[in-house]
């Protein structure tokens, strides 16, 4: 699959099979992160513990209900919903708070979903994340995101195993020429 494909059949998708990636495959989502445009530092953490996943996922669920924010309270009101969506990885994006960390760090997580895309497994961008560790300080330590950095974003991957919490893209009419 060309990069082209992979762009054109990339979709968020929110329902993950129990089995993990590859390790070949990993480490092409990694080096595809590495080698994405960059304006200042960055970090990718890979989390595959199930237990540490399952508490980012507690606290990010929980954040989103208390979170004032109407459609973060509608999601976490879905019956079963998972901010993780079952995924069996995680890839949280870090950066030192700067004007173009978010940027930076949504670069890579863009590259990543591609090469996601291109190997045949799901993925999502995430944000929710960043609320769990907002909701647990010493969260960063034990995922080991290194001193001084915050997560910026975050990439789900795995199996796709159905349809479930499922979004109908849209195709927007968001493109004007000025020649």
């Amino acid at each position: 699959m060309d990069a082209l494909e992979a762009i054109a059949k990339r979709k968020s998708v929110r329902d993950y099979k129990k089995d993990q990636i590859p390790d070949a495959a990993l480490a092409a989502i990694i080096a595809a992160g590495q080698n994405a445009p960059s304006a200042g530092p960055y970090h990718i953490t890979v989390v595959q513990n199930k237990e540490l996943l399952q508490h980012i996922s507690n606290l990010a669920l929980e954040a989103m209900k208390n979170s004032g924010n109407e459609f973060l309270m509608s999601r976490a009101a879905l019956p079963g919903y998972d901010p993780l969506y079952g995924a069996p990885t995680l890839f949280l994006l870090s950066a030192p708070q700067g004007p173009y960390s978010l940027a930076t760090a949504s670069c890579a997580a863009t590259c990543m979903i591609i090469a996601a895309t291109a190997l045949g497994l799901g993925s999502c961008y995430l944000i929710t994340p960043t609320l769990a560790f907002k909701a647990d300080k010493g969260l960063a330590a034990r995922a080991g995101i290194p001193e001084g950095y915050e997560i910026m974003c975050a990439v789900v991957v795995g199996y796709k195993a159905g349809e479930k919490f499922a979004v109908e893209r849209v195709k927007e009419n968001n493109v004007n020429y000025v020649r």
